[in-house]
C-alpha cells in the first residue's frame, strides 16, 4: 500500500509541476506579446502577406525600375518578384486609367517626376490611396530623419510622398564659352536687348508642367516676366530635349530656358552650365516638383502587402542610399534624398543642399494658368 500511495503522490506532483510550467510559459508568452511593439506585429503581418502575394507591380522611371535598385530590394526580399513598366508619365498614367476601366489593376506603385500636367490630372481622378498609411518601420515614420524634420507630401491628402529634395535651379542654362555668369544678377537680365533672338527654350507643351511654372508662381518674377520673355525676346522653342541641349552646346543659342541633361553634358566635356541661383536675387531656396520625384500608392493594389513592404524598404535609410547612389552614379542624374541621415558625398553638385539653409518645399502648382499663358504667347509669336 505504502508503495502505491507513494507512486500516486509522485505522479500527482509531476502533474502539478507540469501545470505550473505551462502556466509560466503562458504568462511569459503573454508578457512577450505585450512587450512586442505594434509596428513589429504589423511588419510581420505585412511580410507574411507579401510572401503569399509573391510580386509587386512598379511603374515609373528609373527611380524604382532601375535594375540595380531592384537587385538591392530582391537581395533582402527574395520572395518578391518586381514587375516593372517604364515610359513617359503621360503614357503610363493614361494606360493605368484605361486598364482600370477594363477591370485590370496592374499597377501597385508609381514613382517618377510629379511635375507634369499628365500626372496632376491623374492625381485628380482619385485613383490614389494614402501612401502615409503604409509607413510601418520606425526609421520611415521617424520624421526627424527627413529634411526640415517632417515628411513632405505633394498633395494635401498625403497620397504622394516627395522623397527627392533637390533644390530648384534657375532653369537658365548658358554656353560657358559665350556667356559670363557675372552678367546676371536677376531673371530680368535675360530680357536685355543683347539676348534677343539668342535664347532657346525646351518645352513640350501639353506633356508636363511648363518649365516656366515655378517662375510664374514666384512672386518676385511672375507672369509679367513670361509675357516679356516670350513676347519680346524672339525665343526659339524646341520640343526635342536633346536638340535643345545640342543647340546650347554648339553655341547656336548661348542661352537656353529649361534645357535637360546638362549635368551629363558637362561630364562629357561640353561647354554648358546652369546659372547659379545664388547669383539671382529672386533665386531663393526652394524645392519644387520640377525635377523631383515622389512615390504614389495606386488604389485597389493587386499586391497590397508587397506594395507596403516595398514602400518601407525604399524609404528606409538603406533604400534611399541605394536609390541616391544609382541615380547620381549610374543614371548620372543630380539627385538628393529628403533623408538627412544618409551620406551625401555621391550627390552631384547641382543637387546638393547647403548646410544650415532652410528650404521651402512646395507641392502641386496648378498648371492651367501658366500653360494657358504660354500657349497663347507661343501662338501669337508664330513658328520660328
Amino acid at each position: 500500500m505504502f508503495r502505491g500511495e507513494f507512486g500516486l503522490l509522485r505522479k500527482h506532483a509531476f502533474y502539478v509541476c507540469l501545470l505550473v510550467i505551462l502556466q509560466i510559459a503562458l504568462v511569459t508568452s503573454a508578457v512577450n506579446a505585450a512587450e512586442k511593439p505594434v509596428w513589429q506585429s504589423e511588419w510581420e503581418q505585412t511580410v507574411a502577406g507579401a510572401k503569399k502575394e509573391g510580386a509587386v507591380y512598379l511603374w515609373g522611371d528609373a527611380e524604382i525600375t532601375h535594375p540595380e535598385i531592384l537587385a538591392a530590394f530582391t537581395k533582402e526580399f527574395s520572395f518578391i518578384r518586381p514587375i516593372t513598366v517604364t515610359g513617359r508619365v503621360g503614357d503610363l498614367t493614361q494606360r493605368i486609367l484605361a486598364e482600370r476601366r477594363a477591370g485590370k489593376y496592374l499597377c501597385d506603385l508609381y514613382s517618377g517626376v510629379m511635375g507634369g500636367v499628365a500626372f496632376y490630372e491623374f492625381y485628380r481622378t482619385g485613383v490614389l490611396d494614402s501612401v502615409k498609411s503604409s509607413f510601418v518601420l520606425p526609421e520611415v515614420t521617424d520624421e526627424s530623419k527627413w529634411l526640415n524634420g517632417r515628411h513632405h507630401y505633394v498633395d494635401p491628402e498625403n497620397h504622394i510622398v516627395l522623397y527627392e529634395g533637390t533644390p530648384a535651379g534657375t532653369s537658365i542654362y548658358y554656353n560657358t564659352q559665350l556667356v559670363k555668369p557675372s552678367e546676371f544678377s536677376s531673371y530680368r537680365d535675360v530680357l536685355e536687348p543683347k539676348w534677343k533672338g539668342k535664347i532657346a527654350m525646351f518645352e513640350r507643351t501639353g506633356s508636363g508642367f511648363p518649365s516656366l511654372t515655378p517662375l510664374y508662381y514666384n512672386p518676385n518674377v511672375g507672369p509679367d516676366f513670361i509675357r516679356r520673355l516670350l513676347g519680346e525676346m524672339n525665343v526659339t522653342i524646341s520640343r526635342d530635349r536633346r536638340q535643345a541641349t545640342d543647340w546650347l552646346a554648339t553655341g547656336k543659342f548661348p542661352l537656353c530656358i529649361g534645357c535637360g541633361d546638362i549635368e551629363a553634358a558637362k561630364t562629357d566635356g561640353l561647354p554648358v552650365d546652369e546659372l547659379d541661383r545664388k547669383r539671382l536675387k529672386e533665386g531663393g531656396n526652394s524645392i519644387t516638383l520640377n525635377g523631383n520625384s515622389g512615390l504614389a500608392l495606386v488604389g485597389k493594389a493587386a499586391h497590397p502587402n508587397a506594395a507596403r513592404l516595398f514602400i518601407n524598404w525604399f524609404l528606409s535609410r538603406r533604400g534611399q542610399m541605394v536609390w541616391q547612389e544609382v541615380m547620381n552614379v549610374r543614371v548620372k542624374e543630380p539627385t538628393n534624398s529628403m533623408r538627412i541621415d544618409i551620406p551625401k558625398d555621391n550627390v552631384l553638385p547641382a543637387a546638393r543642399r547647403e548646410e544650415g539653409v532652410k528650404y521651402q518645399v512646395s507641392g502641386f502648382f496648378d498648371p492651367e494658368p501658366p500653360t494657358k499663358l504660354i500657349n497663347e504667347l507661343l501662338v501669337r509669336a508664330g513658328p520660328k
